[in-house]
């Protein structure tokens, strides 16, 4: 196995960890929890509360309609008593009851208003809190899903380490300080490039056949000289 092919075989596995690693954090992400859940949370709670204020305006207007009501049944009890005789003050006990009842006719439309709304707040909140039950089923589900995957890739995480360990007892030093600098500097990861058609498989630059051949079987790493990646050719 030539210099640069045990790089490459490296490379493979660190491109692979890489992906896993990636994965686990995305899984440990969703695990901590889900957006779309919290916004159905969210929602769920502020339809509660919307129906608990509403619910609380309607109880609110009921009480001050049976207290309006008793009003005015007590203020008719003493105008049809005969316990008044005074014209003037009779005239101004019927003025007040004309006002009470008023009042209450408008009460009245208050109060069905209300009711319409409570009954809408409460079909709104039955509606969120299903739709909540349903993701947080939703999210254990997924939940289960992503720990599986999670250990299986832990395990695969494992098992490339042990690997990587092995074959890097057989890579020289240098060759290994130079893979990581190089490693370390690009996007994507990729310290090695495969020499393909003739050229860079990063770049596109052309490789003479005397290159391909030195980074096929040289005893040292062959650098591309547009990207700066060691080139292998299998």
């Amino acid at each position: 196995m030539s210099r640069a092919e045990s790089l490459y075989r490296l490379q493979l596995l660190d491109l692979e960890l890489d992906r896993a690693r990636k994965r686990l954090r995305e899984i440990e992400a969703s695990l901590a929890g889900s957006s779309a859940l919290e916004h159905t949370r969210a929602e769920a709670a502020k339809a509660e509360k919307a129906l608990r204020l509403a619910s609380a305006e309607l109880k609110s207007l009921e009480l001050d309609a049976q207290a309006l009501d008793d009003k005015i049944t007590s203020e008719e009890q003493r105008l049809y008593s005969g316990a008044i005789r005074n014209p003037k003050e009779m005239l101004d006990l019927q003025q007040e009851l004309d006002a009470l009842r008023r009042r209450r006719v408008a009460l009245d439309d208050q109060l069905l208003a209300a009711m319409e709304q409570v009954e809408q707040l409460r079909a709104d909140e039955l509606r969120c809190r299903q739709a909540l039950a349903q993701a947080e089923r939703n999210f254990a589900d997924d939940s289960a899903h992503l720990r599986a995957e999670r250990d299986k890739l832990q395990a695969a995480v494992e098992g490339d380490l042990e690997q990587r360990e092995a074959l890097c007892s057989g890579i020289p030093v240098k060759d290994l300080d130079l893979y990581s600098a190089i490693r370390a500097k690009k996007p994507n990861g990729v310290a090695v490039a495969l020499i393909k058609s003739g050229a860079c498989s990063q770049c596109g630059e052309v490789a003479s056949s005397q290159l391909v051949q030195q980074a096929r079987t040289g005893a040292a790493p062959v650098i591309c000289s547009n990207c700066g990646r060691i080139l292998y050719a299998q």
